[in-house]
């Protein structure tokens, strides 16, 4: 077995799926809640920047108040869950029988400070909806997009393992983001549903699944089944192929992405493994290499990437948990942080002089905190695309 300064290790694919219960409730939480207060990241985090869109909707009722989460698709269009508006009505432990107002609240990111969110009226008559989808299509009015940006929605085919961010506010709290442990399922769908092991709580109904090496809306989160641990939404797929409303707001085509990488976790111990993403144009070779915190070069065979085209542009170059290959942290390896990712040059960088001499600019860049970018070198403009992780 090839081993490296973070040692790749062969894992053979084993197991077999196993049939779980039906079961759902609208919420639970998976890993004993990791939700995190999106406050707590800086404002240029492209989760933050995605979360813009993402509001609370307060859904007031003849008998009181009923939060759920909707975000932007549209400048005039919000999606949520059928079940929040207008299926309130059909939930027997709400009795209620009228829906008196709905309101979106968008910017409300500090918690205890909902007085400064942005308030917008929301039709209560959805303009689309599905019952059996669980989605509905909402009118809001006045919002302005370059405040608040529609999120991109994609129908793409989903992955077991793949990362996730989930974006909402659970109980009606200000905007929290699920990351740690936020994955797709394995395996990722069970029936018409997709599964995923991030964590939500009642309100984070309607909230985006996101994948995060895209950036694109996948899911839209709906419910769970705490006694298997299991969170359930429904794919975009299944959506756009039904809404005539979202399809409009959807891509028409491929669309070439930047060079975008993703490391999972971002803190391991020996014997951990790390899962790596790296979505790469078509235009690019990429030569993928880990950083020692002692600046120590390994070069990461491309060989041991499984590689999943996104588009007609675009390539996944994939090592997870259910690969043959795994990451695999040793004994041996420093402590303190690495950095691990690719670089695209105007030639072949496999050999080691000219690899060398493409990244000392690159490593340039990545020191004075640049993780993606272009760079001038020795052998041409070089782009690269890198992140972080701890070994404790």
């Amino acid at each position: 077995m090839p081993r490296l300064c973070l040692s790749l290790l062969a894992m053979l694919l084993a197991g077999a799926l196993h049939a779980e219960p039906i079961g759902t409730e609208n919420e639970v939480a998976v890993q004993g809640y990791n939700n995190e207060p999106i406050s707590t990241y800086a404002e240029e985090a492209d989760f933050r920047r995605l979360g813009r869109g993402v509001g609370l909707l307060q859904i007031l009722t003849d008998v009181g108040p009923a939060p759920c989460t909707a975000f932007l698709v549209s400048d005039r269009h919000l999606l949520t869950n059928y079940h929040c508006v207008p299926g309130v009505l059909e939930e027997p432990r709400m009795n209620a029988t009228r829906i008196e107002s709905v309101t979106w609240l968008a910017g409300f990111t500090e918690p205890g400070r909902i007085e400064e969110a942005a308030r917008f009226n929301v039709n209560p008559n959805p303009v689309e909806m599905s019952k059996p989808l669980d989605y509905a299509v909402l009118e809001v009015i006045g919002v302005p997009t370059d405040r608040f940006p529609p999120l991109p929605l994609a129908p793409k085919q989903l992955q077991a393992g793949l990362p996730y961010w989930i974006l909402g506010h659970p109980l009606g709290k200000s905007q929290h983001i699920s990351r740690e442990g936020c994955r797709a399922g394995d395996p990722p769908m069970e029936g018409n549903r997709l599964r995923h092991t991030c964590d939500t709580l009642g309100g984070n109904s309607g909230s985006p699944i996101i994948d995060s090496s895209t950036r694109q809306v996948v899911g839209l989160h709906n419910s769970g089944n705490s006694r298997v641990g299991i969170n359930f939404g429904i794919p975009m797929a299944l959506i756009l192929a039904e809404s005539q409303v979202l399809r409009a707001t959807a891509p028409t085509g491929p669309k070439p992405l930047p060079l975008v990488m993703t490391l999972l976790p971002q803190e391991l111990g020996v014997g951990d493994t790390i899962s790596v993403i790296a979505d790469v144009s078509n235009d690019c070779t990429p030569t993928f290499v880990a950083l020692s915190p002692t600046a120590q070069l390994t070069p990461i065979a491309v060989e041991f990437f499984e590689q999943v085209p996104l588009n007609a542009l675009q390539t996944r170059y994939q090592i997870l948990p259910h690969s043959r290959y795994g990451l695999q942290v040793q004994e041996q390896d420093e402590k303190g942080r690495h950095r691990l990712g690719f670089l695209c040059g105007p030639g072949d960088l496999a050999g080691l002089e000219a690899l060398r001499d493409a990244l000392r600019p690159v490593y340039a860049a990545l020191t004075g905190g640049q993780r993606i970018g272009v760079v001038d070198s020795p052998v041409g403009k070089v782009r690269f695309a890198f992140q972080t992780f701890d070994v404790r």
